[in-house]
Order: structure tokens, then C-alpha cells, then sequence
């Protein structure tokens, strides 16, 4: 049930910083990473990265160059 919890509660974080325009996206890898550099401790760590720039770097929506 806290995992859903946490689900819930990450969600509504990204959906209220994408309402504020902030480009977000829930990410494992940087709860990892955050963990491994024992910035945080806990079982479960997620991220969220946020990014104000005027493209989302978190997606890339080109079709790689084929060589």
C-alpha cells in the first residue's frame, strides 16, 4: 500500500509542475544514483529532474541519423 502511496504522491508532484509549465519526469536512475552517493538512504528512492528550458530534455522526439 506505501508504494502506491509513493506513486500517488510522485504523480501529483509531476502534474503540478507540469501545470507551472516545468518539465519533469519521474525517474528511478536518479533515486540510484542519489542512494548510491548516500546522498538519501531509504529503500525506495525516485527523482523527479525538472527542466525550464524552452525544449524538454527529457524527450527527443527526432528520428536517429541512420549511417
Amino acid at each position: 500500500m506505501r508504494m502506491i502511496d509513493i506513486g500517488v504522491a510522485l504523480s501529483s508532484a509531476a502534474k503540478t509542475a507540469s501545470m507551472h509549465n516545468v518539465d519533469n519526469r519521474v525517474q528511478q536512475r536518479v533515486g540510484a544514483a542519489a542512494k548510491a552517493v548516500r546522498l538519501i538512504k531509504g529503500e525506495v528512492v525516485l527523482g523527479i529532474p525538472i527542466s525550464i528550458t524552452g525544449k524538454s530534455i527529457y524527450f527527443d522526439r527526432q528520428t536517429p541519423v541512420k549511417h
